[in-house]
């Protein structure tokens, strides 16, 4: 973990000397300070970048036999509403589930209905379902299945984005070969099996847990590795460090930060900050491409509209 001990109140003590010993940071919202930290913070965090301090490492082994698991007490399902007693912990948020096993009443047309997962508390499992309101009783032969092996559910607590993952493949002889996954924005859901060749994320639950999808479904216990950089930590107090930004980075967000005071109190200078930041950042960050590096700046001008003004200014100067 990169050392953090600088301060967002460090960079305001600092940025004021710049702005006239303007207040930064007004009333209980502490605002435009706060606002302005997060949104560097996130510029910086946000793809396409990559820093090793801010990323983790996570792993899961594919299974060809999807999990399933016998109801221990009745289901109903209210306003579409599906509520089980079944422990699967492996069916996560926004997976599909199959219902099978139910004596066949009219009562109770569940056999063969798919669900989509709501929450899942270990115990009791709610989904959303396209059937008619019913109060099942002494529901207890029934049986819940994950619709695919293709989802795996891991607790992932500040998720941002897939950096890079890969496939063993245990095919190989004499010896296994590692290799790279494409990751995707969202993936289907397919019946081919074959080594997975791409991956995605697909769901999260408030709590820390992710959902990621591979495709197509694995015909092998493969096990798969993920580097995945994790999202920006939220600033709420100006005593809060800028962590995870290590304190060697202040030299590129106190220039953002600055960039957006100055934007506020309409400084002239606020352009000439925001490309030191600009600079700076891009500097630090190896290995990007060309259209990694314009996703960025696009994003960024849109934002704070800087390269907007300069151009503007540059139309005026020339009189057009």
């Amino acid at each position: 973990m990169a050392i953090s001990t600088y301060t967002v109140l460090d960079s305001m003590a600092w940025a004021r000397r710049f702005a006239f010993n303007r207040p930064l940071g007004i009333g209980n919202s502490i605002e435009p300070a706060k606002t302005s930290a997060n949104l560097v913070m996130q510029a910086i965090l946000s793809p396409p970048f990559r820093w090793i301090w801010n990323s983790q490492e996570q792993t899961f082994t594919c299974s060809t036999v999807a999990a399933s698991v016998g109801l221990t007490g009745n289901v109903s399902v209210t306003n579409d509403v599906i509520t089980l007693n079944a422990v699967l912990p492996n069916l996560g948020v926004g997976q599909v589930g199959i219902l099978s096993g139910f004596t066949v009443t009219a009562a109770l047309p569940l056999n063969g209905q798919i669900f989509s997962v709501l929450t899942n508390t270990g115990t009791v499992i709610t989904g959303q379902i396209d059937t008619p309101n019913l109060v099942a009783t002494a529901a207890t032969n029934g049986v819940v299945t994950a619709a695919t092996t293709q989802d795996y559910t891991l607790a992932v607590p500040n998720f941002g984005h897939i950096q890079r993952s890969s496939v063993l493949d245990i095919t190989r002889a004499p010896a296994s070969k590692w290799i790279e996954l494409a990751v995707k924005d969202t993936l289907a859901l397919e019946s081919n099996t074959a080594r997975p060749q791409f991956i995605s994320p697909t769901t999260e639950d408030g709590s820390g847990n992710v959902t990621f999808r591979v495709q197509p479904a694995p015909d092998k216990a493969y096990p798969i590795t993920m580097r995945i950089q994790n999202s920006a930590t939220l600033i709420t107090s100006l005593n809060q460090t800028w962590a995870p930004l290590p304190d060697y980075m202040s030299y590129i967000y106190n220039w953002g930060f600055l960039s957006l005071m100055w934007s506020f109190a309409d400084d002239p200078r606020a352009p000439t900050a925001s490309q030191r930041f600009v600079a700076h950042l891009l500097s630090r960050q190896s290995g990007l491409t060309a259209i990694e590096r314009n996703v960025f700046l696009n994003n960024w001008h849109d934002l704070t509209q800087f390269e907007i003004a300069t151009e503007q200014q540059g139309s005026s100067a020339r009189g057009v």
